[in-house]
């Protein structure tokens, strides 16, 4: 069992915000896995208790198949077959939804249990990464329209280039997810990991086919979030070209690469620095947002 919370921790290491940057050292990953691991472990049978009282709806001892959620019944119906209840009128105790641990007969199954594992883990911290993936795009879009694009480079947290305006909203978006309201954006994803102890036992994880419906659904968000970043320099940047144009026709003299060139990166910066405490609390909302939504696609919780 050990073994598998391990597993199941270390996928939020390997892609997860702030945990999964190229920029912490792997023996720190490594170190935090496991100290996290022996201070869960040994919980699991109060995290699975927990679980069964939050789903047993009517406080009776007893699950049925409605009080179970959608992402949950499946299992809900082979545990009720194997207890020899028929799964529409089987009312499970929580030693029965539960049970004792998988053991795997062969390696080919303790492969799957520990591929489904990491999985859990790693579709969540790849959701969060997904949602600041799109201040990378804002600031592409950005970097674009302004001509700052010329001066890309290294981001070595996603390890590849980037463009400046992409690499600063990025760093922004981590630091607002650390701090600003709701606080703790770190703790706020490992505790949502964790919880999944409470309705998804050891060795006894799966990926539903559901999770596409989820990926497309924060991939949408990351766009989304992208366009709110980049929109108020976009418009700026129409105005600008607007009135370059016609300062040309006008004043034919005036060398209008030069000069708006240098007016839409002062602009530009402008306009940012004034957005800063909108895309602050905007991406602590959408963090927010796509955890709810790993979480409760994972878990079945509200």
């Amino acid at each position: 069992a050990f073994t598998l919370v391990l597993v199941r921790l270390s996928g939020l290491m390997v892609v997860g915000p702030i945990f999964g940057q190229a920029v912490v050292p792997a023996n720190v990953r490594v170190l935090l896995v496991v100290a996290l691991s022996v201070l869960v472990a040994p919980l699991l049978h109060d995290q699975t208790r927990i679980g069964f009282e939050r789903l047993d709806a009517n406080r009776d001892g007893r699950l049925t198949l409605s009080e179970v959620p959608p992402q949950l019944q499946s299992r809900f119906q082979r545990l009720a077959r194997a207890a020899g209840q028929a799964p529409e009128t089987a009312r499970l105790t929580r030693h029965q939804f539960y049970g004792p641990p998988q053991i795997p007969a062969t390696l080919l199954q303790y492969a799957r249990q520990i591929a489904c594992e990491f999985a859990l883990g790693f579709v969540l911290g790849l959701g969060v990464l997904t949602i600041f993936s799109g201040l990378q795009l804002a600031g592409q879009i950005i970097d674009q329209q302004t001509g700052l694009v010329l001066g890309e480079i290294f981001n070595p947290g996603l390890e590849l280039e980037g463009s400046l305006s992409g690499q600063f909203l990025y760093l922004f978006g981590v630091a607002a997810f650390l701090v600003a309201t709701p606080l703790n954006g770190h703790l706020m994803v490992v505790s949502a990991l964790l919880e999944t102890f409470q309705t998804v036992p050891v060795g006894d994880a799966i990926v539903l086919l559901s999770t596409a419906d989820l990926v497309r659904n924060v991939v949408h968000q990351s766009f989304v979030l992208a366009i709110q970043v980049a929109a108020p320099v976009l418009a700026t940047m129409s105005l600008i070209a607007l009135a370059m144009g016609f300062l040309g026709h006008t004043v034919p003299q005036i060398n209008i690469l030069v000069v708006g060139f240098a007016v839409r990166a002062m602009l530009s910066l402008l306009v940012l620095a004034a957005s800063m405490a909108g895309i602050g609390y905007e991406v602590a909302d959408q963090a927010l947002m796509v955890v709810d939504w790993i979480h409760t696609a994972l878990t079945g919780l509200p």
